[in-house]
């Protein structure tokens, strides 16, 4: 049962990849400015279109906030706004990280890409995310930026 549903899985991926260009951002920086400062890199890949008009990302990063170092891996859902450029985007997704505590996030994405050339783009995103950790929760507000590279 779990190879008929793990080739189920490949070939609906597989299918849906199809439908639209793959992209990756590498070493991404993000500025976490409320409610400490802290910096952070990220890598992370996603494909167009993968649900209907919705993008897929997901990714790790590994960062510096409060003098402790943090690892988080997350996925998120994005809408493209196509059609003018620079390109808008809307999106969500969930996050978890590891440090000093453990931590799930559940954040926004608003975002902002500017073409260079065909494949290559360079995106700003602002990130409000809540953060539960500890039996606590915590608002943070990221602003995010470096470049989309697409590939096909």
């Amino acid at each position: 049962m779990k190879k008929i549903l793990g080739l189920l899985v490949v070939a609906l991926l597989s299918g849906a990849l199809a439908q639209g260009r793959l992209f990756g951002e590498v070493a991404s920086g993000n500025l976490s400015m409320v409610p400490n400062f802290g910096l952070s890199a990220s890598a992370r890949v996603g494909a167009e279109n993968l649900l209907g008009p919705l993008a897929l990302r997901g990714g790790f990063g590994l960062g510096v906030f409060g003098g402790s170092t943090n690892f988080n891996l997350g996925a998120d859902v994005l809408y493209f706004l196509r059609g003018s450029s620079p390109t808008f985007y809307l999106g969500g997704g969930l996050g978890l990280q590891t440090g000093a505590a453990t931590a799930f996030d559940l954040n926004g994405a608003a975002g902002l890409e500017l073409p260079i050339t065909r494949d290559f783009n360079f995106f700003l995103e602002l990130q409000p995310t809540l953060r539960f950790v500890s039996g606590s929760s915590q608002f943070i507000l990221d602003l995010e930026f470096g470049p989309r590279l697409y590939f096909r």
